[in-house]
């Protein structure tokens, strides 16, 4: 059975969307992705790959346009589609699962695991390859504990402060993870500048980090790893916490009740509640002080066993 993916838009999404994806792709079977050229390294190591097309934003067609032309006369078997755009309509599918608008508040992979028929809720599935493993070495490869840092978003209003995050992992690298590597990851190029800026502030108080430019697989070989990875709600977050780090994502306009990371040590925090951010989605972040989060920080790392 040929297999058409077509991930979300949102980074996030798209790791969430992972466990649909293996849900649906049977053994050796041969699996299209159609993807953002952001997360398509995420699926460099998905089993039966065979084709892989990249869109740069949502008025992009060509790539749909491109796919259907390489399958006239030919139809997908299946079409899982979350992307959520009229062109995907072109690709030519004897079975469609499209994801509609949801009608409950729930979470989002609780939307996709009804979608491919799932009696449960379905965890992300990250394939990982040798490629991604040594990648990630080269950037931490001693056994000394690894912090992540997670600083990015797709818009302003998602991200806390940067100087705040250097703050955070400051006291957690000369307290409780002494000695830490730290490692501050960019979910996509727009992420850079602030990655950067947490690395210098660390460097210039005498606290080593570095601004590993991983892909997304890369980074989820790395937080295979990690002692502990904190973050926004982004694509990193996700990735994290479905390969098992304790993982703390920082939440304040979009709703964690929707979004939140799925893995078994992640845990989420925000300052007012959703509803009040409803109201002032600029200052989202602003109430999520550096005490809290070195708190929760700390909470999660004694609950995984470290004293």
């Amino acid at each position: 059975m040929a297999v058409l993916f077509l991930a979300p838009a949102d980074l996030g999404e798209t790791v969430l969307a992972t466990g649909a994806l293996a849900h649906v792709l049977g053994e050796g079977e041969p699996l299209t992705i159609l993807t953002s050229k952001d997360a398509a390294p995420l699926f460099r190591a998905a089993p039966g790959l065979k084709a892989k097309y990249t869109v740069e934003g949502a008025g992009d067609v060509g790539p749909f346009i491109e796919l259907a032309w390489s399958r006239r006369g030919r139809r997908f078997d299946l079409a899982l589609d979350l992307r959520r755009s009229p062109a995907s309509l072109v690709i030519p599918a004897k079975r469609r699962l499209t994801l509609k608008q949801p009608e409950v508040l729930r979470h989002f992979s609780e939307d996709l695991s009804e979608l491919v028929g799932s009696e449960r809720t379905l965890a992300p599935t990250i394939w990982l390859d040798d490629r991604a493993r040594l990648a990630a070495a080269t950037v931490a490869p001693d056994t000394a504990p690894v912090l992540l840092i997670a600083p990015g978003g797709n818009n302003a209003a998602k991200r806390w402060p940067h100087e705040r995050f250097a703050a955070v992992a400051r006291r957690l690298a000369t307290g409780a993870l002494n000695g830490a590597r730290i490692v501050v990851l960019s979910a996509a190029t727009r992420d850079d500048e602030i990655a950067a800026r947490i690395v210098s502030s660390l460097d210039a108080d005498g606290v080593p980090a570095s601004g590993a430019g991983l892909d997304l697989l890369a980074a989820a070989a790395l937080a295979e790893r990690a002692t502990l990875c904190i973050g926004n709600d982004n694509a990193l977050t996700h990735i994290s916490a479905a390969m098992g780090a304790p993982t703390l994502t920082l939440f304040g306009p979009t709703d964690e009740r929707v979004r939140s990371p799925r893995g078994p040590r992640a845990r989420t925090l925000r300052g007012k509640s959703f509803e009040e951010v409803a109201l002032d989605e600029g200052a989202a972040m602003d109430d999520i002080s550096i005490d809290a989060v070195e708190a929760a920080a700390l909470d999660l790392l004694h609950a995984g066993g470290l004293r």
